[in-house]
């Protein structure tokens, strides 16, 4: 890729107060002309852009299939926790045993980045097995939750 020149107008600022003038004489000089500024870009692109980790088919299906799990377990403990956890209690050490809807929503986030940004850095070997463990334990938990605690898994 060949670098990329980008001109920007410049608005010079004029210092009038140095100079003891009347105020429409300061006024009048301090009316500049935009001057262009040209910035170019010295790296080609492939340079910016070569550390970025390619992901396989694999890769991508397991985060996604992550992805789907961790959003129908934070479903099924919003719902719980709508309800004012009557009969449950959250078993998650670090949201404690009843979180708002507000806490597991920033969890699900966090955990979402957390998770992906760990696998974005792991090698692709590691990446692979790392998050086949994500996915298993999703699922073991949406698993658990339908069929032991009775959360029913619907979709609208």
């Amino acid at each position: 890729m060949t670098a990329r020149a980008l001109t920007l107008p410049l608005v010079a600022v004029a210092v009038v107060a140095l100079t003891p003038r009347s105020a429409a004489a300061q006024v009048a000089s301090a009316r500049v002309s935009p001057a262009p500024l040209t910035m170019s870009w010295s790296m080609p692109m492939n340079n910016v852009t070569r550390r970025v980790p390619s992901w396989s088919a694999t890769d991508v299906g397991l985060a996604g299939g992550f992805l789907a799990l961790l959003w129908v377990d934070a479903a099924q403990t919003r719902s719980i926790a709508r309800q004012g956890w009557r009969d449950h209690h959250e078993v998650n050490p670090i949201l404690g045993p009843q979180p708002s809807v507000g806490q597991i929503n920033r969890y699900t986030a966090a955990a979402a980045v957390a998770t992906l940004g760990v696998a974005a850095v792991l090698p692709p070997r590691f990446r692979r097995w790392f998050l086949a463990g994500a996915v298993a334990v999703e699922a073991s938990t949406v698993i658990y939750m339908t069929t032991s605690v009775g959360i029913p898994l619907t979709i609208r």
